[in-house]
């Protein structure tokens, strides 16, 4: 690493290091020591008299209802099996309500996001490292700090992978650390009794977390690096943030048709990484199908060392493009048409001519003109927005 270079770069990004740094591990440390502290204040609750006086207060109570679960408690409802569980023992009643990771309402309910006493924050990180991915390069590119750097003695590729080790090792370090920390005080501080998940599925789980935000990190920092254009880049970062796991999802459903038996489907797509990873709302005990997580990893590291080239033979001129690299458009064309495809068309495509009952002849006729459709509008769409190429159709339709 070129100290000199660094130090101009340190000294440029100072205030935004510090700024991610800490508000990642002031996140993290907000949501463990209160979902700690709420633990702790129920667990007192759980353990007294009072409590107890209350358990039975409601034993009494429910004789007077006229269903067949008299002297007892609601507990839960088990959607599996479709019933309501009742309970008329106060020791089960008190681990129920104090197990972290309760299993009744992870894997019966499915409910991702109603684990109490924890919060993973999903949201609040993936806005933090997709918007310091898409502005990595692209704020520079509309600064002078970029002419600054590019007529300097400092090389192209020296400059790229500097800014990666500032900014991205700011954000996945603060993000590794207060996850380290965040995972040692829930099982410092809360007993394995009520700790329903083992130190390997709370590891796996969470940094599978980490793993996801680092690479779309790394992917939106693509972005920001071939776009020039602020307002397609802006509608482009939007349309793949909300589609992406429409197409993980897709790839997944490609590799259960082409790969995956019948026995194999029940075990291993029961539950998959996209119901538990993207997004990851939080912590689950639930094994998942990691085959998404390892796409989007995959692509991140071909990204990642494939900006480098890119970033060598950026010019300033064409910074106003949608595409900043010229010789890049035609080949971001056929991703773009690629990734539409897998995204909007492939369930419809697998549907149609890899059924799992027969389909009748109107349905395959309908379900291939929707098919070109989607691939003709991808076409004309990237067309436009790439070589501002208006489709004669239109013009014909407006002029």
């Amino acid at each position: 690493m070129d100290r000199s270079l660094n130090k101009l770069l340190v000294h440029h990004y100072k205030k935004i290091m510090i700024a991610l740094a800490l508000i990642i591990s002031g996140i993290y440390l907000v949501q463990t020591v209160s979902d700690i502290t709420s633990w702790k204040s129920n667990y007192n609750y759980f353990t007294s008299e009072k409590s107890k006086e209350h358990f039975e207060k409601q034993i009494k109570e429910s004789y007077s209802f006229d269903d067949q679960e008299q002297g007892k408690v609601f507990l839960y409802f088990d959607l599996n099996k479709e019933e309501t569980v009742y309970t008329d023992s106060f020791e089960e009643y008190k681990n129920y309500n104090l197990t972290v990771f309760n299993p009744n309402e992870d894997a019966n309910q499915l409910a991702f996001n109603s684990y109490p006493f924890y919060n993973e924050h999903f949201l609040q990180f993936l806005i933090i490292f997709v918007l310091s991915g898409i502005l990595l390069f692209l704020l520079d590119l509309k600064s002078n700090f970029n002419a600054l750097l590019f007529t300097s003695k400092y090389k192209r590729s020296t400059i790229y992978w500097n800014k990666y080790y500032l900014i991205g090792g700011t954000l996945s370090l603060s993000l590794f650390i207060s996850k380290i920390i965040s995972l040692l005080a829930y099982r410092f501080f809360i007993p394995n009794t009520f700790l329903n998940i083992s130190l390997k599925q709370h590891i796996i789980s969470s940094f599978s977390g980490w793993f996801t935000l680092v690479s779309l990190f790394i992917l939106c920092s693509f972005l920001g690096l071939i776009i020039g254009n602020w307002l397609f880049g802006l509608a482009a970062t939007l349309t793949i943030l909300f589609t992406f796991q429409s197409f993980l999802s897709n790839i997944d459903y490609i590799v259960q048709t082409f790969f995956l038996n019948e026995k194999d489907l029940a075990s291993k797509v029961s539950t998959n990484m996209l119901s538990t990873v993207l997004p990851l709302r939080q912590v689950t005990t639930q094994p998942f199908n990691a085959l998404p997580l390892l796409v989007l990893i995959f692509l991140s590291a071909i990204v990642l060392f494939l900006g480098q080239f890119i970033f060598e033979s950026i010019t300033l001129e064409n910074s106003g493009n949608f595409i900043i690299i010229p010789k890049l458009k035609r080949i971001i064309q056929i991703v773009i048409i690629i990734y539409g495809t897998i995204t909007f068309a492939s369930g419809t495509f697998l549907l149609t001519f890899f059924p799992n009952e027969k389909i009748e002849y109107t349905g395959m006729v309908i379900n291939s003109f929707k098919i070109g459709l989607i691939l003709l509008a991808l076409y004309l769409l990237t067309d436009f927005i790439l070589f501002n190429k208006k489709p004669k159709i239109i013009e014909k339709i407006l002029f």
